[in-house]
Parts: C-alpha cells; sequence; structure tokens
C-alpha cells in the first residue's frame, strides 16, 4: 500500500504538471494509483471526448494501455498495478505526456 500511495502522488504530480503546461487538460484527481485525467476544449470546462480518444490512441500506440471513460467519454482513467516501480511510473509519464503533446497539436 505505501508502494501505491508513493507512485500514486508521483503520477499525479506529474499528471498536474501537465495540466498547467496544456489547456486541454481541465482536472486531474485520483487516489493511490487510480487516477482520472479530464480533457476539456480548450478555453473552456466543456468535455472534450475526442481529445481524450487521441490521447488514448496515441498513448497505445507508444505502448502505454490506459483506459477512458467520465459521463461524457473525456477523461482518461490511468489504473497501473499497485506493484507498479518507480522507473515504471517514469516511463508510462513519458509516454502519457508525449501523447498529450501530439494530440494537442
Amino acid at each position: 500500500m505505501a508502494n501505491a500511495r508513493e507512485q500514486g502522488e508521483r503520477l499525479i504530480g506529474a499528471m498536474r504538471k501537465l495540466a498547467d503546461k496544456y489547456a486541454c487538460i481541465g482536472d486531474v484527481r485520483g487516489r493511490g494509483l487510480m487516477i482520472g485525467v479530464e480533457l476539456v476544449k480548450k478555453g473552456s470546462k466543456e468535455p472534450n471526448p475526442p481529445a481524450a480518444s487521441a490521447i488514448l490512441e496515441k498513448a497505445r500506440e507508444g505502448g502505454l494501455l490506459i483506459g477512458k471513460g467520465g459521463l461524457y467519454g473525456n477523461c482518461l482513467r490511468i489504473a497501473p498495478p499497485l506493484s507498479l516501480t518507480e522507473a515504471e511510473a517514469d516511463e508510462g509519464i513519458a509516454i502519457l505526456s508525449k501523447a498529450i503533446a501530439e494530440a494537442s497539436k
């Protein structure tokens, strides 16, 4: 459980930094290793399901499997195994960061 808390804080912190960088990220929330990233249309809080789909696909192409959900289908669901290592967390952050950058073009 300590590892889940530690790696979860690492992932949530990284996602919040990405939220500061990309206007398409409206909110980052979660607890432990269950994390949600809400995607919105730039300049608003309106849900953006196409952005979620694009990021999901780019992440998959990079080797990272994440889910999509939310009432409007605009949230990325990140739920790695509880045994996630620091190196694996960093690799996932890098892949997701690249996917968001590519999809935001």
